[in-house]
């Protein structure tokens, strides 16, 4: 989860949490990578606030990607914000504000339980 506003990271990060979910909170481009890495790359999603991806010009989001294709990338920007820029860089998922953080968390599930479904299909 790397989410610059220390509110928002603490409250999805307990919804997640309570829904069986391990979590790794970080602030910034730089520590979400250094999480990555140290983890060896096996993150099933990272959920990005768009004001940290706009800091680094989409650059975390393609770094993510050398680290590990497979890592599910969701982009949480506001109503305003160019859904296709974040999905040309390489986001599986934009999630718009506002939004609850039990919404949120179904978002990030299903998109998990997306991915094991395409996993056991090539089984």
């Amino acid at each position: 989860l790397v989410e610059d506003n220390a509110d928002a990271s603490t409250v999805l990060s307990g919804t997640l949490h309570l829904k069986g979910c391990e979590v790794y909170k970080t602030k910034d481009a730089d520590s979400c990578l250094k999480v990555l890495s140290d983890l060896g790359g096996k993150v099933d999603v990272i959920v990005i606030s768009h004001e940290v991806v706009g800091n680094k010009d989409m650059n975390l989001i393609i770094s993510i990607r050398k680290i590990n294709f497979e890592t599910k990338i969701i982009v949480v920007a506001n109503e305003d914000a160019s859904k296709n820029s974040f999905i040309d860089y390489g986001a599986d998922e934009v999630a718009l504000r506002p939004m609850s953080p039990e919404n949120m968390a179904d978002k990030i599930l299903m998109l998990m339980a997306r991915q094991a479904s395409i996993a056991s299909k090539d089984r």
